[in-house]
Order: C-alpha cells, then structure tokens, then sequence
C-alpha cells in the first residue's frame, strides 16, 4: 500500500507525518505499505519558515536526510492508494482542481472531522506547539495504520 500525506508547502505538516510513519514501519518491520508526502504549492518560498520541526525529529532519531519538496500532481491519484490532506484547505483544493475526494488526516486518526494546524512562528510558545505537533503525529502512527486497514477491507 502506497500513501501519501498532503499538506500546503510541504514543508512542515506532511513532513512530519511521513517520516512519523515512516519511522514506526521501520521500527515495527511493516515493509507492505510505503509513504510520501507532497504540497499543493510545493513550490512556494519557504526561506522564512521555521526548521525547528527537523531539529525536534533530529532528537528523536528520526532521519529526514531524504527528503525533498514535492508538488502535487493529478498522478498521485493513481501511484497511491491513499492520499491524507492535514486541513479542509487540501481536501477542498483536490475537489476543486481535480474533483477527488481524500481524506483528513484527524477524521482516519480519531474520527473528527478537524485540521492539524500549526502555530505562527512567531509566537511565544511556538517550539512548544511544534514539539507537541511532532509529538502529536508520532503517537498517532499505531492508531492511523490500523484505522487505514479497516478502511481497506471495508
């Protein structure tokens, strides 16, 4: 199985949700399902954003070295078997540029239909609020992959 994470720049959100997951496969030996992430303006200026969510997967051993940002593309509908957008704007974006329907990412988690969302950097507290988005997503890993299956054998 092949699944994507979407989010805006690819640059934070699915970033982390893909090397979140990707990590749990490696260390729960899941060799059958395959991730990747991409933004919907993957080529956007990201010279202002914070780094500070690959410093925190840093700690946590967490190899992101591979990564690259990557567009869209109407051909991630048919590479992948599915494609998990972080807030209504991605699900929006794909209905009306593709009329495709994916799913979000809190609605396959735990059932609610709400964005992952992140804090400004230039908040007070924002490496809090990144550390707990980072932290957020790998523990939601376990629970994802398994609602992902009963979805699949629905």
């Amino acid at each position: 199985m092949k699944i994507l994470f979407l989010c805006t720049d690819n640059f934070t959100r699915s970033i982390i949700a893909e090397y979140c997951l990707k990590d749990y496969l490696l260390k729960n030996h899941i060799q059958h399902i395959s991730v990747s992430s991409a933004g919907i303006r993957a080529n956007s200026d990201i010279s202002k954003y914070s780094r500070l969510h690959f410093e925190i997967l840093k700690e946590m051993d967490i190899d992101t070295s591979e990564w690259s940002r990557t567009p869209f593309s109407e051909d991630f509908f048919i590479e992948y078997d599915l494609i998990i957008g972080m807030s209504e704007l991605h699900i929006d974006f794909i209905k009306q540029e593709y009329d495709r329907e994916i799913s979000l990412f809190n609605k396959v988690y735990n059932g609610l239909n709400t964005p992952v969302n992140i804090g400004s950097p230039d908040s007070p507290n924002f490496e809090v609020q990144m550390r707990a988005l980072v932290q957020y997503f790998k523990d939601a890993m376990p629970s994802l992959l398994k609602n992902i299956e009963k979805m699949r054998s629905n």
